[in-house]
């Protein structure tokens, strides 16, 4: 009886003694280096790093949904993907069109969204409450074509949900988007002192190129950083800025008219002629 006793004794001082060992394996900046985490020096601790928090999560505990855009439907992410050197979160949408008939099958609207998770890009350094990052994702109509977005998300530290807030369309057949943080938003006392930015540098299909060609033309956007409030993301959005053409602010206020009448279409390009259109 004391042999067995002695002998779970003997387990849980091990099982302690690892325990303590594992935890306190990194508890110097050098060794937290070693891990690639972030060493907090007030804490002294070693902390995961928050690219590696939210894919942990949104991986398999907590899958994202992307807003489809331009509509309210919900597209749960709830695969994972590898496809080249990227990972991507993977999700499938069906919706019935047109019920089956007598002479006539069902007509549904299906298709494919991939979130580049690889791409992922953190716009603030918050570690608690909510943080915030931008990330690349695909739909696949089926086969009809492929448009390439960027997804703006908020990340919650405690419920370790994602919410996809705002997207900002870089056009069909997009290859090489990259996604450059250029400031990043400043609230002080609940203000906002600064509003952030971010720059996407893409390719796209030139002029002159086909479909089946590889897209060679360079492309720049600067997408604005938009009530990035680190304790509520309700009005948390993309703002693209664009120099203006004057046909779309006939009152010459700065502000595009579609703004005011509640019409603004995210697939129009605005610098150019409203005649255009």
């Amino acid at each position: 009886m004391f042999t067995t006793l002695n002998k779970v004794l003997l387990g849980l001082v091990l099982i302690v003694i690892v325990a303590y060992f594992l935890q306190n394996r990194a508890n110097t900046p050098e060794a937290c280096a070693n891990i690639d985490g972030l060493w907090d020096a007030q804490e002294a601790v070693c902390k995961t790093p928050t690219q590696q928090v939210i894919f942990q999560s949104l991986s398999k505990p907590h899958p994202v949904a992307i807003v489809y855009p331009d509509s309210e439907r919900l597209v749960s992410l709830d695969k994972v993907e590898q496809i080249e050197d990227y990972v991507y979160f993977r999700g499938h949408y069906e919706t019935l069109v047109k019920a089956a008939s007598d002479a006539n099958e069902a007509v549904y609207d299906r298709g494919s969204v991939y979130l580049n998770i690889s791409k992922l890009t953190l716009l603030d350094k918050h570690t608690k409450d909510l943080t915030y990052f931008a990330a690349p994702f695909i739909i696949n109509t089926a086969g009809n074509s492929v448009f390439v977005y960027v997804g703006l998300f908020s990340y919650d530290f405690t419920s370790q949900q994602a919410k996809h807030l705002s997207s900002a369309l870089l056009g069909k057949r997009i290859r090489e988007e990259e996604i450059i943080l250029k400031e990043s938003s400043v609230v002080k006392s609940n203000v906002f002192v600064q509003e952030g930015s971010i720059q996407v540098n893409f390719k796209s299909l030139g002029p002159n190129q086909t479909a089946a060609e590889y897209p060679t033309q360079q492309n720049e956007i600067t997408l604005q950083l938009v009530a990035l409030d680190p304790k509520d993301d309700k009005n948390a959005i993309f703002r693209r800025i664009v120099e203006l053409h004057e046909s779309w602010d006939l009152d010459h206020d700065g502000i595009n008219d579609c703004e005011q009448q509640g019409n603004c279409d995210h697939t129009v390009d605005y610098s150019k002629a409203k005649v255009e259109y």
